[in-house]
Parts: C-alpha cells; structure tokens; sequence
C-alpha cells in the first residue's frame, strides 16, 4: 500500500499544529523499502536509489525489508536516506515504500522513529495499528505484511 497519501496528511496535520511546515518535508518519517509483488514475493532484492524523480540516473540501493527515513516528498516520489554505512540518499517511488509491517509475524505495527545501534542494527520504534505502547525493537524482528 503506497504510503505517499498518508505522509501527505500527516504533513498537513504537522503543519497546522506547528504553524506552518513546508508541505513537501514530510517531518523525517520511517518506511519499510519494499521489493516485493503483490503477493509478498520477493521480486527485487534491492531497490535503486534514483537522483531525482525525471532523473533515473541509479546513485545508490537499499535493500528489500530495510528501515529508511523520508526526507522529502514530492508527489508519489520520496527522497529517503538510508540507516546503515554507507550512507545513501535517493529518490524511490513510494510504491516500493511500506507504513506497516508485521512484528515476530503476529502484531500489526507502523514505525514512528529508528535509530542505528552501535553494533549496527537498525533498531524501529513501533506501536501496534489496533492500539497499544510505542517500543522499541530491531528491524529484524519486522516483516512486510504478506511477506513469507
């Protein structure tokens, strides 16, 4: 489900309650990057990094079922920046871009910050869709919806 619409509210709802954001930086929301069809198989293990939305020139890759933050969005396009060395910044469409996914393959959750570990591990903090307390858990325990 693309999250492109979602961001855009949350943005207009941010810019009212703050005063005035820029609707097109959508406040450094989280994402999952995709790679998988319509039936959660896996069909690209990694998705190219564009250098702008009318620019296909390739500038870097994120890997599918990883955590990446939205910098800025520009119609169903996101600028997203990546957790894990090296660093890497790039347009995705946000077709390939996931708002929920399932933790420890029961709970529905959605993210609402990550931070890298000193060991690396990208760790997201979720809250459970049906309601319940923010925690904080690796990324590895997170699964795409649909995903086997």
């Amino acid at each position: 489900m693309p999250v492109a619409p979602r961001l855009a509210f949350l943005v207009a709802a941010a810019g009212l309650l703050a005063g005035g954001c820029a609707a097109s930086t959508p406040s450094q929301s989280i994402v999952m990057v995709s790679g998988r069809d319509d039936h959660g198989l896996l069909e690209r293990p990694a998705i190219a990094l564009q250098r702008s939305p009318t620019d296909q020139t390739v500038v870097g890759s994120a890997q599918d079922g990883t955590f990446v933050r939205v910098v800025r969005e520009e119609g169903s396009w996101l600028l997203i920046r990546t957790f894990v060395s090296p660093i890497g910044e790039g347009w995705v469409n946000d077709h390939d871009l996931r708002a929920v996914a399932v933790l420890d393959g029961r709970t529905r959750v959605r993210f609402r910050d990550a931070r890298l570990r000193d060991d690396g591990v990208v760790e997201v903090l979720i809250v459970p869709v049906d309601g319940g307390a923010e925690v904080w858990v690796s990324g590895r325990r997170l699964r795409e919806v649909g995903a086997g």
